[in-house]
């Protein structure tokens, strides 16, 4: 004897619901926290370091690329000095923090420049670091 359910059929929009509403959870959450990467868009190898630096989310980037000329780059955007100059300096009041990415390669020289245009301009500059490998102790 095949026995038969008595509930009535339920909607099939009750299973479909809340699973639309994870997916726009997951969405929201991946489209929101990919603005948290600070990345400057052009590709760089920063020295290692050991120390480390919080508080520099939402600061300015300034990518100085290896080679002769060492181009400067503000958030992606190539720029001359003078330009760099004119740009920290049309910024408004608020967080007025830069962050360098100085490649292994570039001149020293030419990340100073940068730095020194950011502290003359009242800007805090920190310059960007590669983690250090923790380094493994055998007893």
């Amino acid at each position: 004897m095949k026995l038969e359910s008595q509930l009535p059929r339920q909607s099939p929009w009750l299973y479909v619901v809340p699973l639309l509403n994870t997916i726009l959870l997951l969405l929201v959450y991946f489209l929101l926290s990919s603005g948290f990467v600070v990345q400057s868009g052009i590709t760089v190898t920063p020295p290692v370091s050991a120390s480390r630096l919080s508080g520099y989310d939402r600061a300015r980037l300034i990518t100085v690329a290896p080679g002769p000329t060492s181009q400067v780059y503000l958030d992606g955007k190539r720029l001359s000095l003078d330009e760099l100059r004119d740009a920290l300096e049309k910024e408004g009041e608020g967080e007025r923090r830069l962050l360098v990415y100085g490649d292994q390669k570039a001149p020293y020289e030419r990340i100073m420049e940068v730095s020194n245009i950011g502290l003359s301009l009242g800007y805090e500059v920190a310059l960007a670091t590669t983690p250090q490998a923790p380094t493994v102790v055998q007893q």
